[in-house]
């Protein structure tokens, strides 16, 4: 598509391909900005299922705002094709990130707290994000984090309404989503609340501190035993910089029982917020910020 024309969209690149889709890069030619294009993949591009997903994506996302989520400009359609113009974030997502960065404890607070202010915001309107993993954060230059693909997002009944929310399309029998970031309940299709996206959460928190997964199996049938029945080794085992508190508060995070875990993003965040950070650490942080060369 190199080149292309799109609506009022000019190509100019490709940014990646996933499982939900495949993002171009593309210049606004009616106004001065770049803007990501979100198309389905061909081989989805007839799939009812799928084509329901993506759909429910613009309109999910549509419900938020907020600085840390990812903005949708419009859905349109090219060539029988819908298509989802969304904001361009420059920079990495946060599995490229982690590869290339060292990650101290205050930056670990810090993408944490970030991502944490993006799905209270979801939760607020009753949106469970259902697919929160590294692929799904982008980290920009400056360090500002934005969550994106609602695509597997489910809204779900808030406390004292009987609203329905937004119709589910996951395949009985076939959770869609990465195992390694699941939940329990979202591997054994239970009923779903905030509390799957924390479990996340708390994943990604153990992989920054870590450089590795707490539940990776050999095969995915591996990984899912391992969510189901077995804990992790203890986060501080593995990176003993890190304060005890973090390593408490993602071994909540991770309990195989919603009602163990935080109950709320805001009360996640409240805990974040409390970690103490090592004096050295800090020093160190503040040392790169000076000496970026360092």
């Amino acid at each position: 598509m190199l080149g292309l024309t799109v609506s009022h969209y000019r190509v100019t690149g490709k940014l990646g391909t996933g499982g939900m889709g495949i993002v171009y890069e593309a210049d606004d030619i009616r106004l001065p900005r770049k803007v990501a294009l979100k198309f389905l993949p061909d081989e989805l591009a007839d799939d009812a299922d799928a084509v329901r997903r993506f759909a429910r994506e613009a309109a999910t996302i549509a419900l938020i705002s907020h600085p840390h989520i990812c903005t949708i400009y419009e859905v349109d359609t090219h060539d029988g094709r819908q298509f989802i113009a969304m904001e361009r974030i420059d920079g990495a997502n946060l599995k490229t990130y982690m590869a290339r960065e060292e990650m101290d404890t205050s930056r670990i607070i810090d993408v944490a707290m970030q991502i944490t202010g993006a799905l209270a915001a979801a939760h607020a309107k009753g949106i469970v994000h259902r697919d929160i993993k590294p692929g799904n954060v982008m980290v920009s230059g400056d360090g500002h984090v934005k969550v994106l693909d609602f695509g597997l997002a489910r809204q779900f009944k808030m406390p004292g309404t009987n609203e329905t929310g937004l119709e589910g399309s996951t395949i009985p029998g076939r959770p869609l989503g990465t195992a390694n970031y699941m939940a329990p309940e979202r591997i054994l299709q239970l009923p779903l609340d905030p509390r799957c996206d924390l479990f996340s959460l708390g994943v990604i928190i153990y992989e920054m501190a870590t450089s590795r997964l707490p539940f990776a199996g050999a095969s995915p049938g591996d990984t899912v035993t391992n969510v189901l029945d077995r804990e992790p080794v203890p986060l501080t085992d593995l990176a003993p910089h890190c304060p005890a508190a973090l390593g408490h508060l993602v071994e909540r995070l991770l309990a195989k029982r919603a009602a163990d875990r935080y109950q709320t993003a805001e009360h996640l965040a409240d805990a974040l917020g409390k970690i103490r950070v090592p004096p050295a650490t800090m020093a160190t942080r503040l040392l790169r910020r000076l000496m970026p060369g360092r």
